[in-house]
């Protein structure tokens, strides 16, 4: 489990903008998609969490300051974001072309000023509104600026906090529009305006979300409506095919991989990474007894007996390389 040493890609010129060098490509790739990072977005703060929910939050650091995240949290973060990632990408694979089209036009109907961008340098310093194409993945993403040629360069350059690749569940979370390149965007309208929360509003608004990577709604967001969307997350299904399974037999099914490795511990047979490696991973649709539902497998199963302390880091480790993962650590 050694870090693999990237190779910087050279400069590049795009929307007629030379774009910098990047460890991680100009094009995204699911070998460098995900990659892990002990930073985190946002330093929580104890007083604010209490004692419990600070002390059951502690797998995820190193430190006791949680300053860093530990070494399980990049196993269990980036499984679920690379879970999520091929999810995505087939998801993306089965929307239609004509309808993608036709969703975009309506976009751009609504904002009625968005023009076609040639080059970006025509919009330094341009307030406004902006819709980014993904042709390939079938995607837009509708934002706002100050700097529209800045703004777009930034998501070109950055990339989506490793913490916040997930935004819900990995089954259906939206997927990060940071975590794509400069060359995976292939076309970009512009609208010039004073107000540009209102153009990127009326666009959003309008916008299909089978083909959208906002995961908010467009305009100002008030505290309160980025409280309600980190409570609950715009999301969507991603074509998951699921098997319906009631709670008794979701309680029985988790208690049974607790019991594989149980068992395993105390026989002498096949390794336990190797039975685990085994079991089922169908994707369930599980109904609460109160009607609603939400995606698991077995391999949620297992992250959390990672985490629970039922498994070492370096099982759960081998068990995601037995599922056909590469471990990857930071550069620290």
């Amino acid at each position: 489990m050694s870090v693999p040493k990237r190779v910087p890609y050279p400069s590049l010129e795009h929307f007629d903008e030379q774009t910098r060098g990047s460890k991680f490509g100009h094009k995204m790739t699911r070998e460098l998609y995900a990659y892990p990072s002990r930073s985190q977005k946002q330093r929580p703060k104890r007083e604010l969490l209490g004692e419990d929910l600070w002390n059951g939050t502690a797998w995820v650091y190193r430190d006791e300051e949680h300053t860093q995240h530990s070494d399980l949290y990049l196993l269990v973060q980036r499984d679920a974001a690379l879970v999520n990632f091929d999810l995505s990408m087939s998801y993306f694979a089965s929307l239609d072309v004509g309808e993608f089209e036709a969703a975009l036009e309506q976009v751009l109907a609504k904002g009625r000023s968005f023009k076609p961008v040639q080059s970006l340098k025509d919009w330094d310093g341009v307030e406004g509104a902006y819709v980014m194409v993904f042709d390939e993945y079938r995607q837009f993403y509708v934002g706002k600026a100050d700097d529209i040629r800045k703004r777009i360069k930034q998501h070109w350059g950055t990339r989506k906090s490793f913490d916040r690749l997930v935004f819900g569940s990995k089954y259906d979370s939206i997927f990060p529009v940071d975590e794509l390149r400069a060359l995976d965007t292939t076309r970009i309208f512009a609208a010039r305006s004073t107000n540009p929360y209102a153009v990127e509003q009326r666009a959003e608004k309008a916008a299909d979300q089978r083909f959208c990577l906002n995961r908010m709604a467009g305009g100002s967001a008030s505290p309160l409506t980025l409280m309600l969307t980190a409570i609950n997350p715009r999301n969507r299904a991603n074509g998951v095919a699921s098997v319906t399974l009631s709670w008794e037999d979701y309680d029985r099914a988790w208690d049974g991989v607790v019991d594989v490795i149980a068992q395993s511990r105390s026989s002498c047979g096949s390794s336990l990474v190797d039975v685990l490696a085994s079991l089922d991973m169908t994707v369930y649709s599980v109904e609460r007894k109160d009607g609603s539902q939400f995606m698991w497998s077995r391999r949620d199963a297992i992250a959390g007996a990672a985490v629970r302390g039922e498994l070492s880091v370096d099982e759960f480790a081998a068990f995601l390389e037995a599922m056909g993962e590469t471990i990857i650590w930071p550069e620290d």
